[in-house]
């Protein structure tokens, strides 16, 4: 993520998760037209990335009104399709990213059928992938991992390691959590070092905000982002005062990240911040990553400018020298497609579900996925497990 002023306009994501809190390298992304997409039946190959995905995005918008409500078995339809989306996401041979979208899906909107599956991707062959899926089942306590999660210690990845020590303290032992510290101030390598930063702050245990406060003099900007969003979560007045400056700073990948930060607060004071940058935010990501913000408090403002991106099927093209049309146009899709998912409009249903059906990236169909099993979660009064921070 760029931290500099020189490219506003900038808000490529790290490990193309748009907006989730992953700080693993899923190194060199393989290039779209390589990647076969994932419907239900055998992998066709789609020849072109950015025509691929804006055709398909196009079909969304069709001829066809879409039902307003769904009946209850048109909704276990949809439900058990995306678990299915999901499931293959985590197989997806072709590029870690989407594995591990499937595996934070899983873990935040996902029910415990899921579990098997996320017990699975502990063995996956890339560490950014075992990283997530050590994170996720510590995150759903989950014991029957418990051995799976323990050989993670030994792993050649230091982050997974250290996925492993948290996935433990969040099972109940703690004999190796204060390793978390250790690399948070001493790993030479900055990523571990961010990752350090954001499993602590998983741990929501207040006591660490001492240790995060340290880590805010490093000299890499992603621990110190990381080491922020972190404090704010804990509680720390002083973070969250300073992710609102960042979110009101005018450079693109910071104010995305800080309001993304600030969305995990779920905090009714800092609506009008939002409605602000639905409003008023000169980059677009800014927009939707605001109106994601506001669905997650319950409030529909912004899910309008969402929706018609993902009916209206659209390039957009780069504004920043390093940045491609074909990424802005599917980094903007993901993160409209979010937005939809926390607004939790029924309405957005069938929009989606097209979406995700169709062969398109498979991020975004496993970002439609997420979004639909999203809304769907809302119309529970108990949820099977802890609502996503």
């Amino acid at each position: 993520m760029r931290e500099s002023g020189k490219n506003p306009v900038s808000h490529r994501p790290r490990a193309l998760v748009i907006c989730g809190i992953r700080c693993v390298d899923l190194g060199t992304r393989p290039r779209r037209s390589s990647l076969p997409s994932l419907p239900h039946s055998l992998t066709p190959f789609v020849p072109s990335a950015l025509a691929a995905c804006v055709a398909c995005l196009a079909g969304v918008a069709g001829c066809v009104t879409p039902p307003r409500t769904l009946t209850a078995p048109q909704r276990q339809e949809i439900e058990t399709r995306c678990v299915e989306f999901l499931k293959r996401g985590l197989t997806y041979e072709y590029n870690p990213a989407v594995r591990t979208q499937a595996v934070e899906a899983m873990q935040e909107v996902a029910d415990e059928t899921t579990l098997p599956w996320l017990r699975a991707a502990v063995a996956d062959s890339h560490p950014g992938v075992r990283f997530a899926a050590c994170v996720a089942l510590g995150v759903r306590r989950d014991s029957v991992c418990r051995q799976a999660i323990e050989g993670r210690l030994n792993d050649t990845d230091r982050s997974v390691r250290l996925a492993a020590v948290f996935a433990l303290h969040r099972l109940g032992d703690t004999s190796r959590s204060g390793e978390l510290a250790e690399r948070l101030l001493s790993d030479a390598d900055p990523l571990v070092r961010r990752n350090a930063a954001l499993l602590i702050g998983l741990l929501e245990e207040p006591g660490a905000a001492g240790v995060l406060a340290r880590a805010m003099r490093d000299r890499d900007a992603g621990v110190q982002n990381h080491a922020l969003e972190s404090m704010a979560v804990l509680g720390v007045s002083e973070a969250r005062d300073q992710l609102v400056f960042l979110a009101n700073g005018g450079i693109g990948s910071q104010e995305v990240f800080a309001i993304n930060a600030l969305a995990r607060l779920r905090s009714r004071e800092l609506a009008d911040l939002f409605r602000s940058k639905v409003a008023n935010a000169v980059h677009l990501e800014t927009k939707l990553a605001a109106a994601r913000a506001l669905g997650m408090l319950n409030l529909a403002e912004g899910a309008e400018l969402a929706r018609g991106i993902v009916r209206r099927g659209q390039r957009f093209p780069a504004l920043d020298p390093d940045d491609t049309t074909a990424d802005r146009t599917l980094r903007v899709h993901m993160l409209a497609i979010a937005a939809l998912g926390a607004a939790g409009d029924d309405g957005d249903l069938w929009t989606l579900d097209r979406l995700m059906r169709n062969n398109a990236d498979p991020r975004l169909q496993v970002s439609a996925a997420r979004a639909i099993l999203e809304i769907q979660r809302r119309r529970s009064a108990a949820l099977p497990f802890p609502a996503a921070r």
